[in-house]
């Protein structure tokens, strides 16, 4: 018994030490998705409107962590965040912003879009104006 109970707590040492860890670690990854996400989105408006000939866009808001794409006026799909991913503060000129592709597939306004996890860990998406070039901005 008195081994038993050795191994148990030799169990919740190790577990107290690495449960942290991996909740850091799973926190980086998800982040990591959604950056990554985020950027695989922007492309692909980026190419559809090129390839359709329409205005697509990306629609941010900083009080929710969703975004929506829209081809035109109309509501393609909502992406929404895992919980503990936000927009990093101050990144966002407006209280909502709007990353367009114009036909040409090139972007109207070029931005940076930030995204943060509890830990204050950053990764995001960039747009070139001029070029429409999207670039993922990791660590």
């Amino acid at each position: 018994m008195l081994e038993a109970m050795a191994a148990l707590l030799l169990i919740g040492a190790l577990s107290a030490v690495a449960i942290p860890g991996m909740v850091r670690w799973l926190a980086y990854w998800e982040l990591r998705a959604a950056a990554e996400r985020l950027t695989a989105d922007l492309r692909e408006c980026q190419s559809r409107a090129e390839a359709e000939g329409v205005f697509y866009e990306l629609r941010f808001w900083r009080t929710r962590p969703d975004y929506m794409v829209y081809r035109g006026v109309e509501h393609v799909r909502t992406v929404d965040n895992k919980p503990g991913i936000a927009y990093a503060t101050g990144i966002l000129p407006l209280p909502d912003t709007h990353l367009r592709f114009n036909p040409r597939g090139t972007g109207i306004q070029g931005g940076t879009i930030w995204l943060c996890n509890r830990f204050g860990d950053r990764m995001g998406a960039r747009i070139y104006p001029d070029s429409g070039v999207v670039i993922f901005l990791g660590p």
